[in-house]
């Protein structure tokens, strides 16, 4: 189950550094409504990586208090 939610964190991190390359390729052919679009994306996906984190920090504690 951990390298489950180690994987879920990597998938999060890598759809937001595509998010965040998108938006700044959106800027430079001045497409700022679909940078919007994509700065929105990148959030999304910032605040799922924070919320996985956490949530394999949390599960990773209580197996070893389990342990012991």
């Amino acid at each position: 189950m951990n390298k489950t939610f180690k994987i879920l964190e990597i998938i999060w991190m890598i759809m937001g550094c595509i998010g965040i390359l998108m938006c700044i390729y959106s800027i430079a052919i001045s497409d700022t409504k679909g940078a919007v679009y994509f700065l929105a994306f990148f959030a999304v996906c910032a605040i799922m990586f924070a919320v996985r984190k956490r949530q394999r920090i949390r599960f990773e504690e209580a197996q070893k208090k389990n342990l012991q």
